[in-house]
């Protein structure tokens, strides 16, 4: 937590620099929203990554155990050669899977009621910007995280190269969430911009669960091959935010998927 700390402070200072010079269409201070809760996230939410990836570590070492007691492991010999590889190799591969499904992941919670329950805490900021950034359930950020760990490490990529993966992924997500107008320019076309995420997040019209665009984490690649992609030639969006009440506090907010759990169990009865 203090490594989190000290990480904050400096993303204070030097975001607040670089959101001065080049701010998007609607330039605010990052510090005037829900203060605490944003704050929380950045505390949080590396400690629910680690816990993912040690989960997904002892989880792997348990299923690797049973595999040999039971005399048949399929993944043997893929771990074999993936461990002889170099761990720039092992990183960026790790980069590539992680990255690819955090992309369907990322649809999957935009496309079922109980995901979007736990993600639509990420899309309450109506100030899209780097602090923004962790605003996450940390049970469901626990739980993508030990879900590609396990697959890479069954599959024989080291611990370290799962590390490395995340460190990239949470870097460039921060970039991505700030408010400013890079594109990118052409290396937009292969990498997610600020103005290219801006999109996903911006206030829906109409649909609570389904913002239907720009789902890439690092790669915009992914969004381009499936459809997803999408950047009008108009200037960011104006309003961030979803119209969906989940609540006024911390902890209503991360509650809000077992209200939705609760209720859905209780409409199930009724129609019982």
């Amino acid at each position: 937590m203090i490594t989190a700390a000290f990480q904050l402070a400096f993303c204070m200072v030097v975001f607040t620099v670089i959101e001065r010079l080049s701010p998007a269409a609607s330039p605010h201070k990052w510090w005037r929203r829900p203060l605490f809760i944003d704050i929380c996230g950045w505390l949080v939410l590396p400690i629910a990554v680690s816990t993912g990836i040690s989960a997904a570590v002892l989880l792997s070492d348990s299923l690797k155990t049973w595999l040999l007691v039971a005399g048949h492991d399929p993944f043997s010999h893929m771990r074999t050669w993936m461990g002889s590889l170099p761990m720039s190799i092992q990183s960026a591969l790790a980069f590539i899977f992680m990255d690819f499904s955090s992309y369907w992941i990322h649809r999957a919670y935009h496309r079922f009621q109980f995901l979007w329950s736990f993600h639509v805490f990420h899309h309450t900021s109506e100030h899209l910007d780097w602090l923004s950034t962790l605003r996450l359930h940390p049970v469901s950020q626990m739980f993508n995280t030990a879900l590609m760990a396990l697959v890479l490490l069954l599959a024989g990529f080291s611990v370290q190269s799962v590390i490395v993966s995340n460190i990239v992924i949470g870097l460039a997500a921060v970039v991505a969430h700030a408010n400013v107008r890079w594109t990118f320019g052409p290396l937009g076309q292969l990498f997610v911009s600020p103005v290219f995420h801006q999109f996903h997040h911006a206030h829906p019209d109409k649909s609570e669960i389904e913002t239907a665009t720009n789902f890439g984490a690092v790669l915009s690649i992914w969004d381009k091959i499936f459809g997803t992609a999408a950047r009008p030639n108009v200037a960011p969006p104006a309003r961030f935010g979803v119209n969906q009440a989940i609540g006024s506090n911390l902890w209503s907010m991360l509650l809000y998927p077992l209200r939705i759990f609760s209720r859905a169990r209780v409409q199930r009865r009724l129609d019982d």
